[in-house]
């Protein structure tokens, strides 16, 4: 029993780890949130969540304020959408290893799109980017992402190019760059034989 009560305080310790909550902290210590971020289904009230198969489109604009569309990737095999906050410790963290990946497998057909909403921190995010040799497109948040909301950051799917969701359950909080690698070789490898 002690085993089974050591396992689940260590998975929540790792969860709690790896995710941020999709509010930047504030100074109110009396606050204790225990949610778990599994249990978030619908944070924004928008009623719709996200299904396996699902095509998804979005028109948005880059970090520097360029138009950017689902068509500018269309021609992608795999889409990797990680969204993350400058505030967020495990989201930058994850970014020089996301870049790794993407310089890696770009000429397989990868392209992956980081997305973040915080406006008010575009100099931390700019820094942020700068500082994890980030090379992929860096989008601003629009409404058609909040079908991928969990209410946590980093919060990752993967679709086709055409917009195809590849897994109704996205992933939360960050991985590896061993990971996230396999994750998408492997994806990378399924795609090819489609």
């Amino acid at each position: 029993m002690k085993k089974i009560l050591l396992l689940a305080l260590c998975l929540v310790l790792a969860v709690g780890m790896a995710a941020c909550g999709s509010e930047p902290e504030t100074d109110n210590d009396d606050e204790i949130v225990t949610e778990d971020p599994a249990d978030q289904t619908d944070p924004a009230g928008t009623g719709e969540q996200a299904e396996e198969g699902d095509l998804f489109t979005f028109a948005t604009e880059t970090f520097e304020g360029e138009a950017f569309t689902s068509d500018d990737v269309k021609d992608a095999k795999l889409v990797m959408i990680n969204m993350w906050e400058p505030w967020c410790g495990p989201c930058v963290g994850e970014m020089p290893d996301l870049a790794r990946v993407y310089e890696e497998h770009k000429d397989e057909g990868l392209v992956i799109l980081g997305v973040f909403s915080e406006t008010s921190m575009d100099e931390d995010a700019a820094q942020v980017i700068s500082d994890s040799g980030v090379t992929y497109p860096i989008l601003r948040y629009s409404s058609e992402f909040d079908v991928f909301q969990t209410g946590y950051v980093p919060t990752t799917v993967f679709l086709t190019g055409e917009g195809k969701l590849l897994s109704a359950e996205p992933i939360i909080g960050s991985q590896s760059y061993a990971d996230w690698n396999n994750k998408v070789m492997d994806l990378l490898e399924e795609l090819g034989n489609d």
